[in-house]
């Protein structure tokens, strides 16, 4: 099997597939991995389009019938154009054939693209708004010169009152009220009659955009049709069922061609057991996302995770999540107003869609009814309030809302970090991977947070945080995006470097709270120990 590329066989081979969404590397994956780095690098053709940035992928698999170790490579979507190269596992759907139907119903709609450039470049479109235009400034101009000549005889009628016919001034009145009337209605005709022809050469346009939409909507339900994803139990779904259970309903454009659908596809297609996998970026970062040259990710979670759920049912794959049996949450301080609390790495601070513990549920069994007032990621831990009565809720929440609670965390960042700063970058959530976020200078919301490098060891910096915002994931964007400090944080899943030596948990810790005390108004100071 020449997509089947040998791997040392003395090497121990994992007991569980591994989760797409969370994992570190295994010694197998970044081995292969290595051969296809060596791969692409021999590739002349491709260094540009590399360069500019590409996901790769690999899937250690064995072969049962042999029991042979082996790997097989991916890259996401195409390269020049191509989705067939040797070496590398084929897409699931090969719809880039030149006279296959894809392409020829995409020809269709790229004349309809050409029709409607013609039509919104024809000049008789451009005369029809200028005329359309000109003709509503001269109304407006004429409107408003009558106007003024109707203002200033009303002016010279009342000087006149006394004097003359008061028949005489009504009949001037009346008449001028009825021409600025025959004026108004001369002008919404010939404006009328200008729309009308502008009307229909947009009726026009509109009519090819709407024929476009329909073939492009029939045509991409077709596709997401001819993607048939098979399972680790030997079935097979079209993503179009496969997305039909989720909110969005139908597939994202891409879906199906990243890597880890493509590989296990190739996988299970051809008898092979998928033993571990990863993804790796090669190239340039994004300007928005934060990817490093090199660097292992997970899989998206928009496009992916649907899918990827599918894929592996029948397998065994390690739980996504911590246990979190038996888990302590440590009181910091109590009243009949408010708890501080220690929260733990791996804690939810809220439920969420599982049964997970999360601090909301335990303070509810313990206080009853409790009033979230901010959150901290699972993965962080540290410090938090949490209000006990309403009023306490609305008084913190104010002073959330005016940023007059301090917060620092520690963190420790996997590179050298040096001095001190401040980070200005807006962040919107990723609309095709939550729960990651995107730096967006257009839409993004404002977020700024200061850091001061507390110690440098083993290749390691020690930072202290000071968020003036408190958007999603914000330390940890303004920590890894190369518009920050270009040096993620140690032990993060999404935005880092994972090691096979790192941490299980996100190093990062909310390390000291000051707020007032709703209640008595006084200043409060409280600090965690940093656990790493």
């Amino acid at each position: 099997m020449s997509l089947f590329h040998p791997l040392p066989p003395a090497q121990e081979r994992p007991v569980q597939m591994n989760n797409p969404f969370r994992y570190v590397p295994h010694p197998l994956c970044k081995l292969a991995a290595e051969e296809v780095t060596a791969c692409v690098q021999g590739r002349d053709d491709w260094q540009a389009e590399v360069a500019a940035g590409k996901m790769f992928g690999v899937l250690v698999c064995e072969a049962p019938a042999t029991g042979e170790l082996g790997f097989l490579a991916a890259y996401s979507g195409q390269i020049g154009g191509r989705e067939d190269w040797p070496w590398f596992v084929p897409a699931v759907f090969d719809y880039l054939q030149e006279d296959g139907y894809f392409k020829q119903k995409e020809a269709v709609i790229t004349g309809i693209n050409r029709e409607i450039s013609e039509l919104e470049r024809q000049p008789s479109l451009q005369q029809a708004k200028d005329a359309l235009a000109a003709l509503r400034l001269q109304a407006e101009q004429e409107v408003n010169d009558y106007k003024k000549l109707m203002a200033e005889a009303k002016a010279a009628r009342d000087a006149r009152r006394g004097s003359v016919d008061e028949a005489e001034l009504t009949r001037e009145s009346q008449f001028q009220k009825a021409e600025l009337h025959r004026i108004k209605m001369r002008w919404k005709q010939q404006i009328a009659e200008a729309e009308g022809r502008l009307q229909s050469l947009e009726e026009a346009i509109a009519e090819r955009k709407a024929e476009r939409k329909r073939r492009s909507d029939d045509l991409q339900r077709w596709l997401f049709g001819q993607f048939r994803m098979l399972n680790g139990r030997g079935e097979q779904r079209t993503l179009t069922d496969i997305f039909a259970p989720t909110p969005q309903r139908v597939p994202p454009a891409g879906a199906g061609e990243c890597c880890a659908p493509k590989l296990l596809q190739y996988a299970f297609a051809n008898g092979l057991k998928p033993l571990c996998m990863a993804e790796f970026w090669m190239g340039r970062s994004p300007r928005m996302e934060v990817r490093h040259q090199g660097m292992f990710y997970p899989a998206c979670r928009g496009k992916c995770k649907p899918i990827l759920e599918w894929m592996l049912t029948g397998m065994n794959v390690e739980s996504e999540g911590k246990k979190m049996a038996d888990i302590e949450l440590k009181i910091v301080e109590e009243d009949e107003h408010i708890v501080v609390v220690d929260k733990p790495s791996g804690l939810l601070s809220v439920p969420g869609k599982t049964d997970e513990p999360s601090v909301q549920s335990m303070l509810g069994e313990r206080y009853g009814e409790v009033y979230m007032v901010h959150r901290l990621d699972q993965d962080t831990s540290g410090l938090m309030v949490v209000a006990l009565t309403n009023d306490a809720y609305h008084h913190l929440q104010q002073q959330f809302l005016h940023r007059t609670v301090r917060k620092t965390y520690v963190a420790l960042l996997d590179g050298i970090v040096r001095g001190s700063g401040t980070i200005s970058l807006p962040l919107r959530p990723d609309l095709t991977d939550r729960p990651r976020q995107v730096v967006d200078f257009e839409h993004g919301r404002q977020a700024i947070t200061d850091y001061r490098v507390m110690d440098i060891s083993d290749g390691r910096t020690r930072i202290s945080l000071e968020p003036h915002t408190g958007r999603t994931h914000q330390l940890r964007m303004h920590c890894a995006h190369q518009q920050g400090l270009a040096t993620p944080i140690v032990g993060d899943a999404l935005y880092g470097h994972p090691h096979g030596d790192a941490p299980e948990r996100l190093c990062l810790h909310a390390a000291s709270l000051e707020f007032v005390h709703p209640a008595t108004g006084e200043r409060m100071s409280f600090t965690s120990q940093c656990p790493f």
